[in-house]
């Protein structure tokens, strides 16, 4: 098997190129800032669907960074990383 160079730059692109999450509540936030000081009057219903979606993504991230965290390190024998020389 050959091996795998990258770069910072593929590395980069590659981390840029993900499509970010779009949450509810941050796009109710978005088209009205005033949200936060509780001068608007936003349904109940949409006021809850939105928390409890950034809850949960909240919570999947905690549990993904927990994953992540208990990951056993694995060398990569075969890679080079052109930006430390080697």
């Amino acid at each position: 098997m050959g091996g795998i160079s990258f770069g910072l730059d593929e590395l980069r692109h590659c981390l840029l190129s993900i499509a970010p999450v779009e949450l509810k509540g941050m796009g109710l936030l978005r088209e009205q800032p005033h949200l936060i000081t509780g001068a608007a009057r936003i349904p109940r219903e949409t006021l809850v669907e939105t928390v409890t979606e950034i809850v949960a993504y909240t919570g999947r991230c905690a549990a993904a960074a927990r994953q992540l965290t208990n990951l056993a390190p694995i060398p990569l024998l075969n890679a080079s990383v052109l930006e430390f020389g080697v």
